[in-house]
């Protein structure tokens, strides 16, 4: 199933996958503080967004994965990226980020709701894997409201910080 034209709207937000011109707003969003608990580093230009960017898009084609972007639906303003991923188990995982000045006010779980129904209504799936690092409250406290249950352990670590043990959740998806 082809990813790249996804689009999932909520009460608040609206997700649609990855296009070129989402890279400059990505860039200036993604900063070492977003990136503490994170598999990757900040990149050092929007062209290396854009290199990824593609990668993403033959994914999200292909329908290996999806990034999507997450947007304020009031006024378009960016907040973060949420992504559905096949990457380590047959079982697609879930990961999201949200910009520094957006945290906490609940965008990440309302986008990862929006991701955990859409895998079960169009994906078909029964559940969906969500890893995170242990000592990562704000993060773990998403799957735990969605009623997941640690099913697993991981290492959650970028190329440039130091890993963190991690727990994966499973997550109904209906």
């Amino acid at each position: 199933m082809d990813l790249s034209g996804l689009e999932i709207e909520t009460e608040r937000l609206r997700l649609t996958a990855y296009r070129e011109t989402d890279a400059d707003e990505i860039h200036a969003a993604v900063t070492p503080e977003i990136c503490t608990y994170m598999t990757f580093d900040p990149a050092e230009s929007v062209d290396e967004i854009r290199a990824v960017g593609e990668k993403w898009l033959s994914d999200a084609e292909a329908g290996r994965e999806v990034s999507a972007v997450i947007r304020r639906k009031s006024d378009g303003r960016f907040l973060g990226m949420s992504g559905l991923h096949y990457r380590k188990d047959p079982r697609p995982g879930l990961g999201i980020w949200i910009r520094a000045d957006a945290q906490g006010n609940g965008y990440g779980h309302e986008a990862i709701a929006a991701l955990v129904g859409f895998a079960g209504r169009d994906l078909g799936e029964a559940s969906v894997l969500y890893a995170v690092a242990e000592e990562n409250g704000p993060s773990r406290a998403i799957p735990e409201r969605l009623g997941g249950v640690v099913c697993g352990s991981d290492t959650i670590k970028r190329p440039s910080g130091p890993a963190y043990p991690g727990v994966v959740y499973r997550i109904a998806t209906s």
